[in-house]
């Protein structure tokens, strides 16, 4: 569930709504006042499609209505397009350069606002591979802004002209302020990278990240260290074939690959070792009925290693990037407790866009 703000018109009137999407994106409540006891509800299809299934007491005309549907449609774009994408950093060698990477996609995704954050947390926090934390337990808030300002002038020089870069540094717990940071300032997309050389198996390791991957309100890119920004042209979506309906958050991918003017093409692996799932027909048929609009490329594929033969895949159709959503495949069971080095050794390059899944 999340909360923003639009702006739109009924008849004479601008006016101020706070709207909450709920159900995976399919739900809308429309309050002008906070807990309006009679809120308008509005319904929207995976295709995009507005249904108004509670006019609220305002009475609003059916143009006014209209109005609104198209002003929330054009503040998801915003938000999930990303107009705005929030940077972690430690000042590392592989923190700045998942900055650099952000900056780059910032010119295709015409971004406006890029936000720098540091934590300089006091207390002791084993980094991790996303480094958004400080090694320094005496670093202090001075020489946090110091290097901030130094980082941001070298993004400046990078970034598209119509980016503004903000920094922001403090000393709060990392996933609350990551949060805190997406939700007030509608963040679509949270950058980090990869920490240390021939560390891979190291990558996503850690109660920090493990904890950041679950919980961060936004899509999490990780970018390894030896990513250096490609246009993105070809997009792999690894799914599996569980409550496809219920849990892919169609939505926020959906305007993300559209903001990028990409190709889509939609993954499954199977282990080639498990029997045939009476209900996988039907899954395969909620899948195609929720992404045939976008004209995807499909793939069913065998592989005894998920993990594995995703990356072996994406390298294979030539794709600059890959998604999936961490608790579908298992992903987190699959990566944190075995070696990675075996997985993505030949992989670094890949940056990997997680999604939270839709609850």
């Amino acid at each position: 569930m999340e909360t923003f703000s639009t702006k739109f018109r009924a008849g004479s009137l601008h006016l101020n709504a706070l709207v909450t999407e709920y159900d995976h994106h399919q739900k809308f409540k429309v309050e002008l006042v906070t807990e309006e006891p009679q809120p308008i509800l509005l319904t929207r299809s995976a295709k995009g499609e507005w249904l108004v299934t509670e006019r609220g007491s305002r009475n609003f005309s059916d143009v006014a209505l209209q109005q609104l549907t198209q002003a929330i449609e054009t503040q998801l774009s915003k938000i999930y397009g990303v107009n705005s994408m929030l940077v972690l950093t430690d000042f590392s060698d592989s923190a700045k350069n998942a900055g650099k990477y952000a900056t780059a996609l910032a010119h295709q995704l015409n971004t406006e606002k890029v936000m720098l954050y540091h934590s300089y947390e006091s207390l002791a926090l084993i980094p991790n591979a996303f480094a958004p934390v400080s090694e320094s337990l005496l670093e202090s808030p001075e020489k946090s802004l110091e290097m901030m300002s130094e980082q941001k002038k070298d993004l400046e020089k990078l970034a598209p002209d119509q980016a503004e870069i903000e920094i922001h540094t403090d000393e709060r717990n990392l996933i609350n302020a990551v949060n805190a940071l997406v939700g007030q300032r509608q963040a679509g997309l949270v950058v980090a990278g990869i920490k240390g050389k021939n560390s891979l198996e190291r990558i996503l390791v850690g109660s920090n990240t493990v904890n950041l991957a679950k919980d961060c309100l936004a899509p999490l890119l990780i970018v390894p260290p030896g990513a250096s920004f490609k246009p993105i042209k070809n997009i792999v979506f690894a799914c599996d074939l569980k409550k496809v309906s219920k849990s892919t958050p169609v939505l926020p991918i959906k305007a993300f690959v559209k903001a990028l003017g990409a190709r889509l093409t939609i993954l499954n692996v199977d282990d080639d070792r498990k029997r045939f799932d009476p209900g996988t027909i039907e899954e395969m048929t909620h899948l195609h009925e929720l992404w045939d609009d976008q004209k995807p490329e499909y793939h069913y594929i065998e592989h005894e290693d998920t993990v594995r033969g995703i990356m072996e895949f994406a390298s294979r159709v030539d794709a600059e990037l890959v998604i999936t959503i961490p608790k579908q495949y298992g992903f987190f069971e699959n990566i944190f407790h075995r070696s990675m080095t075996q997985k993505l050794a030949y992989h670094s390059h890949l940056p990997l866009l997680l999604f939270k899944e839709d609850l």
